[in-house]
């Protein structure tokens, strides 16, 4: 259970840091060009927050715990691979899910933002667990 939670917190923290520098970077200059009048003028934190926790948790359940309690590799690849793989698969898969429902059901949705969006998520998701992963070897959680 300790370990699981120290990989928790050092996911959050991978994502806090490096999404908010993405946010900080993109989000006038990108999002705001492709979303118009329906990106908020302020964030809504309690939102945030509350997706931040659950895909911390979800990226440390699927991704950071087992590689660090060494349940990985997966599917007999080497575990560097299995690891770059499940994250960038989950970042895929939650920034896709978010995109493309946007996409089915709000109009003019831009297919640009969704191809963006879901990279990142990928990119996201495997930066961070590659870097949860050597801190929490580093740290010996």
């Amino acid at each position: 259970m300790k370990m699981f939670l120290s990989a928790l917190v050092l996911t959050l923290i991978a994502f806090a840091v490096i999404d908010t520098v993405w946010l900080t970077l993109t989000a006038g200059p990108l999002y705001k060009p492709l979303m118009g009048d329906l990106m908020a003028t302020r964030i809504n934190m309690a939102a945030a927050v509350a997706f931040y926790l659950l895909y911390g948790l979800g990226v440390t359940w699927f991704v950071t715990f087992p590689a660090l309690s060494g349940q990985l590799p997966l599917h007999g690849l080497p575990a560097g691979w299995s690891l770059t793989i499940s994250a960038a698969l989950l970042g895929l898969m939650a920034y896709g899910t978010y995109n493309l429902t946007a996409m089915a059901v709000i109009r003019d949705w831009s297919l640009k933002l969704v191809v963006i969006d879901m990279i990142w998520g990928a990119v996201l998701t495997t930066v961070a667990s590659h870097l949860v992963v050597f801190a929490g070897r580093l740290l010996k959680i």
